[in-house]
């Protein structure tokens, strides 16, 4: 995070998306911080370059290799895979937020969050719940 008295402190918040000087007409996703060549997210962000708004926020433009079919809720998933698998320090940062081309929505996602449907779903596939057609 930089120096900059006016980002909140902590890395766990996010403002609204349009109180962010982000392009609404595109897919995006963005994290606390204002280092455009942070190396976590230009791995993520690739071929795309990262911006910095409001001083306190990095962001791209997803890119489109990251939004064949997907759900709003995989490219959550898929750029906090990515984000964790090139280095994020969760203890700095540890929510997401994505924004979808058009007007069709902004959320934001934590890692804590993200985990629980994780152990979620992996219980419905363990124990095969709703698989069956309801019959138990």
């Amino acid at each position: 995070m930089s120096a900059n008295t006016s980002c909140p402190a902590g890395g766990n918040s996010l403002p609204e998306f349009s109180a962010l000087a982000i392009p609404g007409n595109l897919t995006t996703t963005f994290i606390p911080g204002s280092n455009g060549s942070d190396k976590v997210m230009t791995a993520c962000c690739a071929p795309n370059t990262v911006h910095i708004a409001s001083g306190c926020y990095e962001w791209c433009e997803v890119p489109s290799s990251r939004l064949h079919n997907l759900s709003k809720h995989d490219i959550e998933n898929d750029m906090v895979d990515c984000l964790q698998s090139n280095g994020w320090a969760v203890n700095q940062s540890s929510i997401l937020g994505v924004h979808i081309a058009n007007g069709a929505g902004t959320r934001a996602i934590s890692i804590k969050e993200c985990w629980t449907w994780v152990v979620f779903l992996s219980g419905v596939a363990a124990f095969g719940w709703g698989l069956d057609g309801g019959n138990v």
